[in-house]
């Protein structure tokens, strides 16, 4: 496994996700942070950006997506962006944090994260 990767942190999501009617019709805030596996060392000697993953286009598709996708589950939501991340970028390896970070439920003022990998 290679040991360098790319970290994108706090990515905001407004996404129509939820078990209630109005999460999924209003939709709610989630934030999403993002580990990628990939060879980075022709990039690093070349200073290249088409050999490298470019964040920026990863961030564009994934908040491009949440504007269009519902589901019930933040587990479904969170297979669909490492759908998108392995289909669009093919890293060797991906992790994701995906935190809903206000679920609506009586007397609970936390949040609610699930982490999902992806490796070839």
């Amino acid at each position: 496994m290679k040991k360098n990767f790319l970290k994108i942190e706090k990515i905001e999501l407004w996404a129509r996700v939820g078990v209630l009617d109005h999460e999924r019709k209003l939709g709610q805030l989630f934030n999403l942070d993002i580990l990628l596996w990939s060879d980075f060392d022709e990039c690093s000697e070349n200073d290249d950006i088409k050999s490298t993953l470019d964040y920026s286009l990863i961030i564009q598709k994934v908040k491009s997506h949440s504007k269009i996708f519902s589901c019930f589950t933040i587990e479904k939501y969170s297979e669909e962006i490492i759908k998108i991340i392995q289909i669009g970028f093919n890293p060797d390896r991906i992790k994701i944090i995906l935190t809903k970070c206000r679920p609506p439920i009586d007397g609970f003022n936390g949040k609610v994260s699930i982490v999902k990998y992806f490796e070839k």
